[in-house]
């Protein structure tokens, strides 16, 4: 004989417990799937990051925004205080500033520092334009090569207006240029003149001709050339000599 006995209660309990826990598994599960919704907030932590180089973008652009400001301290010019020396500027015969500050009648606007009879000593600075006085003294300097002389600096220089009874009785205009202060107080304040140097402006048809003379009362030089607004030698006598003989 069998003798069937029913199965404890604890039994069943444990077989609901393990389909309970199965459940619980597969909610579980489930939400590991709600993990993968997770993806989504990778893709946002992803778009984020997205942005962030946007960002990135932006502050690049930004530092090349403050590399154009570096390229602005050139333009400041900072450098160029620091010492540099400015190119001068171009100019033609004309030039920016005028050759004389003279008015219609040749005269300056500044009083002369010298007087000697009836001729009048002006300092250039404020007679004659800068860029001019640098072409005279420069015209100067090459004659004084061929004759083997010493160059002038040109900023020591004087006008000399020297008057006239020819009509229109308008002054000739004289630039005197001198090897030193102290030469040039010999020549204008003394009566000892060593190395004169001398410019004479003349005009014929309407054109400026300029007569430079050079000489060394020691070594027995004195000589004259002619030469044109382009700085060339037409002759080696004065101007009004050389139109006279055409």
């Amino acid at each position: 004989m069998c003798i069937s006995l029913p199965a404890p209660s604890f039994a069943g309990e444990e077989k609901k417990e393990e389909k309970k826990e199965g459940k619980k598994e597969e909610k579980k599960e489930g939400g590991e799937k709600k993990e993968g919704g997770e993806k989504k907030e990778g893709k946002k932590e992803e778009k984020k990051e997205g942005g962030e180089k946007k960002e990135g973008k932006k502050e690049e652009k930004k530092e090349g925004g403050e590399k154009k400001e570096g390229g602005e301290k050139k333009e400041g010019g900072e450098k160029k205080e620091g010492g540099e020396k400015k190119a001068a500027p171009k100019r033609t015969y004309e030039g920016i500033e005028p050759l004389f500050y003279l008015d219609s009648k040749r005269q300056p606007y500044i009083e002369p520092f010298n007087e000697r009879g009836e001729e009048k000593y002006y300092f250039c600075r404020g007679t004659v334009g800068e860029w001019y006085r640098e072409l005279l003294a420069k015209d100067m300097n090459m004659l004084a090569e061929k004759l083997g002389m010493p160059l002038v600096t040109g900023k020591t220089c004087a006008m000399r207006l020297v008057p006239t009874e020819k009509p229109p009785k308008l002054p000739i205009v004289t630039i005197e240029f001198y090897l030193n202060t102290d030469v040039m107080k010999s020549c204008v304040l003394g009566e000892d003149c060593p190395q004169p140097r001398f410019v004479i402006f003349s005009v014929k048809d309407r054109t400026l001709y300029r007569t430079f003379i050079l000489s060394d009362h020691k070594k027995h030089i004195y000589k004259e050339f002619c030469l044109n607004n382009k700085s060339e030698i037409l002759d080696e006598m004065s101007c009004w000599k050389h139109f006279e003989e055409e």
